[in-house]
């Protein structure tokens, strides 16, 4: 055995070198990183090769063949000079089974640190001098690990000790060292080791270490947004990053929580103040929506339309521009933060370029804010501000019950110079030629369809229509059946609605029609979109019921329903009492009867291939819900209903409605957490109806286009 030194041409590794693992032998970006600033500290152990008569001398590395592939990568890369001289220890042995032999005692004699020494260890060196990147040159490794060792190393004693004795193992650790807050630490983990063993060797375990450290709170976190960070951290406020994140950028811990709620409190009362000033009166404000007493959701009939409006056209068009221009600038931030071929110095000094411009024009919007008006009606009402996961403040405004609701229209028709009338569907008698004129618009195929509504003729046609829908629009099964729930009821009320009318008897004619064809010429129920009444299967789950009592169209359907359900013709015992009192009632209430049965009688449809109706979309027509403004005023956007649909399709139906600032961020947003802004912005299109429950025309596209030039 001799000491001496080989260029890297006269080495090559050994047949017989025991680690045949190819991913193990070819990591060796760390070990070159070491050598090329520490040098070599332990030499290669190399036997003679057999060669060809007259190749030159090869020398075998059977002891350090991972050490020999760092120094190929960094002569290859030119890093290092092919002459470089390599520290070897020449074996003069040619046995192949006794190379093989100490090639295996070589690599297992070798023990690796254990994972809390080499924290120590990388703690004792920062602590004796030497900087995070001359520690990370030594051993090869990013900087970014070495400050995630150093803070592991710096555990709390009594959890570093836990991780010695593997009570815990490295996630939790990671997760404890997301602060550097000892107290913090300590106090978590005994919090921590009061849950049960398999509770704290759960997989999900280091989350829960997290959530009681409230690192990444969500509530927190949409605070921060709310209130901003300049603001906050100008303040002192401090946010601590959790090294051991994915994106350490978007998770950390609010350290001064308090703060943190102090300012966002008071900023909430600006609003409150300004919200009242603009209104002219003593607004009160609750922190929660009305809640339904009965279903137990929020109470969106007792929602009030109304937002502050500018107080002159030069206001407005000035209000315009600014935003306008604000708009580009934060495009234009945004693009230099994305930028990766700028430090932190020069993305600094931009920005700060950019806010120059920027915060007059946000001062003279706010000036502008504060000369807005806003129209509330008179009665009892009060207004919640709710912080939206994206850091905006969603305002609206509610009537304190039904009661005052309704005291405060009655109030309103009373004093009107004209009393209200019900909403006009359609305008006095329709003429009605034989052979009706309908555009390719209203009646865009023939008078057959709907194959996937009668689950008893094909379930196979159901299948297929389901799955085009999931694929268009990503609703589940379930999905579908509310939809569809929800455009049937929407059709009812528009027929019922027609029954008010001077010469409605759009449902009456439906009624009779449909049953005649029933009976004279046969078919499938599914072609008329209706059923008779004494068969059918139960087609409304518990799911599609609750979305369906959200809207306009069920309390219009529900309405009707009562006042027929209490007259005699319908609770007198003596039928033939019942039926004179039904025949001697007005014409109006016959149309009504009329109508309410037509509505039973409807199947559940959907803008869809096969739960298309086309005899939907012209009864549709008659009563003016072709138009997409009156089936919006039936069926407002809601929350519940933007949750049937996947986050991808959310942001796609909402972002062509929204302001590119507010929907910049939507992608970063969890699904739950984009429910609110995407609501917002489907509610402020007034015209807005998803496809699936339109009637008649595709795509309400012009109105829409209109609505967001003004």
């Amino acid at each position: 055995m001799s000491f001496t030194t080989m260029t890297i041409g006269d080495l090559c590794v050994s047949p017989y070198n025991a680690r045949i693992n190819r991913h193990d032998a070819e990591s060796v970006d760390g070990m070159a990183g070491s050598l090329l600033n520490s040098g070599q500290l332990y030499p290669l152990i190399v036997h003679p090769m057999s060669t060809k008569k007259g190749a030159p001398k090869q020398w075998g590395v059977f002891a350090g063949g991972r050490r020999y592939r760092a120094f190929r990568m960094l002569i290859d890369s030119g890093r290092l000079p092919a002459d470089h001289p390599i520290e070897v220890i020449v074996r003069d042995i040619t046995d192949e089974a006794e190379l093989v032999a100490l090639s295996l005692a070589e690599n297992l004699v070798r023990l690796g640190l254990r994972t809390y020494e080499v924290y120590t260890a990388v703690v004792r060196a920062h602590e004796r001098g030497r900087s995070l990147q001359e520690i990370a040159d030594t051993n090869g490794q990013p900087v970014t690990t070495i400050r995630q060792w150093i803070r592991l190393g710096r555990l709390h004693p009594a959890i570093f000790a836990a991780l010695e004795q593997e009570e815990i193992a490295t996630p939790h650790a990671m997760a404890f060292a997301a602060t550097e807050d000892h107290q913090l630490q300590l106090r978590t983990f005994e919090q921590f080791m009061q849950l049960s063993l398999p509770q704290r060797r759960d997989k999900d375990a280091p989350t829960v270490i997290r959530r009681m450290l409230k690192i990444g709170d969500s509530e927190l976190t949409k605070m921060l947004r709310f209130v901003g960070e300049k603001a906050y951290a100008d303040a002192g406020g401090r946010y601590e990053l959790d090294l051991f994140a994915e994106q350490a950028e978007e998770r950390g811990r609010i350290v001064d929580e308090g703060l943190l709620m102090q300012f966002a409190d008071a900023k909430l009362e600006r609003v409150r103040d300004l919200l009242r000033r603009q209104a002219g009166r003593d607004l009160r404000f609750e922190r929660e929506y009305p809640r339904d007493p009965e279903f137990g959701g929020v109470s969106r009939d007792l929602e009030i339309a109304a937002e502050p409006m500018p107080l002159t056209p030069a206001d407005a068009e000035r209000l315009a521009f600014l935003q306008n221009e604000m708009t580009e600038l934060e495009a234009k931030a945004q693009q230099i933060l994305d930028a990766p071929d700028l430090d932190e110095e020069q993305r600094a000094s931009l920005i700060a370029a950019i806010d120059v411009d920027y915060e007059p024009m946000e001062s003279e919007v706010a000036e502008i804010g504060d000369r807005m008006l806003l129209h509330l009606p008179q009665g009892d009402i009060f207004g919640t501000l709710i912080v939206q996961q994206d850091g905006s403040l969603e305002t609206r405004f509610w009537w304190a019950s039904r009661k005052e609701k309704r005291k405060a229209l009655a109030a309103e028709q009373k004093n009107a110079a004209t009393p209200a009338k019900p909403t006009a569907v359609s305008a006095g008698p329709i003429a009605r030629p034989a052979t009706p004129e309908i555009t390719p618009a209203f009646r865009p195929t023939p008078m057959t369809g709907g194959r996937a509504i009668d689950a008893s003729y094909g379930f196979g046609e159901r299948q297929k229509a389901d799955a085009a829908i999931k694929e268009e629009h990503g609703l589940t099964g379930e999905g579908v059946q509310i939809m569809r729930a929800i455009r049937r009821e929407t059709l009812r009320a528009g027929i019922v609605q027609d029954a008010d009318e001077l010469e409605g008897i759009l449902g009456q004619d439906f009624v009779i029609w449909s049953l005649a064809r029933y009976e004279l010429s046969g078919g499938y129920g599914y072609e008329l979109g209706a059923r008779r009444l004494s068969s059918g299967y139960a087609d409304r789950s518990d799911q599609a019921e609750a979305h369906v009592q959200r809207t306009e169209a069920h309390r219009v359907w529900q309405a009707a329903l009562g006042e027929v359900k209490v007259h005699p013709s319908m609770t007198g015992t003596d039928l033939a009492l019942a039926f004179d009192a039904f025949h001697n009632e007005t014409y109006q209430f016959r149309r009504m009867v009329g109508a309410i049965v037509a509505g039973l009688m409807l199947e559940r449809s959907l803008n869809a291939g096969g739960y298309q109706v086309p005899l939907h979309d012209q009864l549709a027509f008659y009563c003016g819900l072709d138009d997409a403004a009156e089936v919006r005023r039936l069926v407002e956007p809601t929350e519940e209903l933007v949750d049937l649909f996947p986050k991808a399709h959310r942001i796609a139906m909402a972002r062509p409605l929204a302001p590119p600032v507010a929907s910049a961020s939507w992608e970063k947003l969890k699904a739950g957490e984009l429910t609110s802004p995407v609501t917002r912005a489907l509610k402020a299109a007034k015209h807005w109806v998803h496809p699936l429950l339109r009637f008649g025309e595709d795509e309400p596209a012009h109105a829409i286009e209109e609505e967001m030039a003004q």
